[in-house]
């Protein structure tokens, strides 16, 4: 492991292991989590919304990195010798994933925030072929932007600050319809009788999906603000070694975030709960009759 040049020797060898594992690990659960939730979404018509365009669109993201850029940490961790070409092209996957999921974060987040305060214009204005240009436009940008990012160190700088400038519009916008959210369900609660069943019941849904893409805002600044604002703290630090050492970490969690989303949705949202018990079952059913048809040859 020592021997494998500047990457590696970084790390002990225990430290090496562990996150080229972790890697490992989230890559085949986030594999396996984001097809779910592709799958779940194309199967149900009650999921066929402009929403849940952006959200399968931020799950081919995720799905990127899971494929792509967490194997190649792996492989780099568990012990390659280094190799530029190979860590840049780890990179240029890695950056094209990051814009296309703050971008579609972004269009998810605007999307909530005018169903939720202006429901009216969102009804008229909300379509599919409106969400198609907008997806076109956001992988677009994201392969524009990420392609040379894992070449050229001053587009790089572009796209980071393109992502922090991005956090910065999503954030108070999440906090007001966060705010707008809490004041509904005040507003079910002290008026739950009066109010008719379908209205509560399209506030209730507008609520538990502000809330999910919150959850989802939170984990992502959670898991990729440490690797953004990583090199910039470190900037002029005389220890190299720390900083590369850091940014290991720091990049392992980057790319962890990719396999939380589906449990996000899961844990959150009752309707892809349903949806996914139906695929596993109907998975189930097909599995036993090939194993009947398989008995009777």
């Amino acid at each position: 492991m020592t021997g494998n040049g500047s990457y590696t020797t970084d790390l002990t060898g225990f430290e090496s292991y562990f996150l080229a594992s972790v890697n490992v690990f989230f890559s085949l659960c986030g594999i396996l989590g984001n097809v779910l939730v592709v799958v779940v979404i194309a199967r149900s018509r009650q999921l066929h919304t402009v929403s849940n365009t952006f959200i399968t669109s931020l799950a081919a993201a995720d799905l990127l990195v899971c494929v792509v850029s967490q194997p190649m940490n792996a492989v780099f961790l568990y012990g390659l010798p280094p190799n530029t070409t190979y860590g840049n092209t780890r990179k240029m996957f890695s950056f094209v994933s990051l814009l296309a999921s703050i971008s579609n974060l972004a269009v998810v987040t605007i999307d909530r925030y005018i169903a939720i305060v202006n429901p009216m214009q969102y009804q008229l204005r909300a379509n599919f072929k409106s969400a198609s240009l907008l997806l076109c436009a956001i992988w677009v940008v994201s392969l524009a932007l990420g392609i040379p990012s894992g070449f050229v160190r001053s587009i790089q700088h572009i796209t980071v600050y393109y992502v922090i400038a991005l956090l910065f519009v999503i954030i108070p916008i999440y906090v007001r319809i966060y705010s707008i959210a809490r004041n509904h369900s005040r507003l079910i609660a002290k008026q739950g009788e009066h109010i008719k069943r379908d209205s509560n019941k399209k506030i209730k849904k507008e609520n538990i999906a502000a809330k999910t893409i919150g959850f989802v805002i939170v984990v992502f600044i959670i898991c990729w603000l440490p690797l953004l604002i990583t090199p910039m703290i470190f900037r002029h630090s005389e220890n190299s070694r720390i900083v590369r050492k850091s940014l290991k970490w720091v990049q392992t969690l980057a790319l962890c975030s990719s396999a939380l989303n589906p449990v996000i949705y899961s844990l959150k949202t009752q309707i892809f709960r349903k949806e996914l018990r139906k695929v596993f079952r109907s998975a189930l059913k097909r599995h036993s009759r090939a194993d009947q048809q398989m008995t009777y040859v």
